[in-house]
């Protein structure tokens, strides 16, 4: 007769091994890495922040975003109002962008003071800016806040692009890509494009975007599309449940 450990060992060269967790019960989360969508997205992959005292649901995605240790957190609503990315159709470049200094000096400001201090600086590659456009094939930039690429939402061709980047596994479903690209504002149910932080390969003054209909496309840069914030905490950050019988929800620990 065959003893447990033999029965699991065999389990386990059946199932895939990133599959093998689905077959033992789900663990109550202690921390923020638990709850990424890549880590076990039975738990909902959901972290409720607060913005200006409100709690706001942000979707846990990666337990390791580029590969530098941070958990990464998108936004579950698009922001209100949509903006353009930059003032006027100048060249595109992310890192001076009207988005990125609205997020990184506005908006973070938001969060409560302790969360504020915890986001680490994420290094990300960019399209460089036209000084250095013919020095290099990527410039990097650190930042607290910033948006998605076109990589992380399952392109696989994207050009500007770290070692380490990789496409999200929430990108990745069968059959439910354009679905799980699709954003809304809080409260509607009509879905709309938002802004991603890479350059449109054939325009200069382009931007990319996931449009409403969930595929991946182009804006002019003084057009508008929404802001869909991204940003990431350490991986031990701890949570906890809040709620009653009727609904319950996961927060920061430290977000009193």
């Amino acid at each position: 007769m065959l003893s447990l450990l033999q029965i699991l060992i065999a389990v386990f060269i059946v199932v895939k091994r990133k599959d093998f967790i689905y077959l033992l019960p789900a663990k109550e989360p202690q921390v923020l890495r638990d709850l990424a969508y890549d880590k076990d997205k039975r738990l909902g992959y959901t972290i409720h922040i607060k913005e200006e005292g409100k709690l706001v649901p942000y979707l846990v995605l990666a337990k390791n975003y580029i590969d530098q240790g941070n958990v990464l957190l998108l936004r579950k609503h698009l922001l209100d109002p949509p903006m353009p990315f930059q003032e006027g159709w100048k060249r595109f470049y992310y890192g001076h962008s009207m988005i990125d200094a609205f997020m990184n000096k506005e908006f973070i400001n938001r969060f409560p003071k302790n969360v504020q201090e915890n986001i680490p600086l994420t290094e990300l590659g960019i399209k460089p800016s036209e000084e250095h456009a013919g020095m290099k094939h990527i410039e990097k930039i650190k930042r607290k806040l910033f948006l998605l690429s076109d990589v992380d939402v399952g392109d696989d061709r994207g050009k500007h692009r770290m070692g380490d980047d990789r496409n999200l596994l929430y990108f990745k479903r069968k059959g439910r890509v354009k679905e799980d690209r699709l954003a809304y504002s809080d409260g509607n149910s009509t879905p709309y494009s938002w802004w991603l932080r890479t350059a449109f390969a054939t325009d200069s003054v382009v931007a990319s975007v996931v449009n409403y209909k969930g595929r991946l496309g182009g804006n002019g840069v003084a057009y508008i599309s929404y802001v869909r914030p991204a940003f990431t905490l350490p991986p031990e950050t701890e949570v906890e449940e809040k709620g009653n019988d009727e609904r319950t929800i996961y927060v920061l620990k430290a977000d009193k």
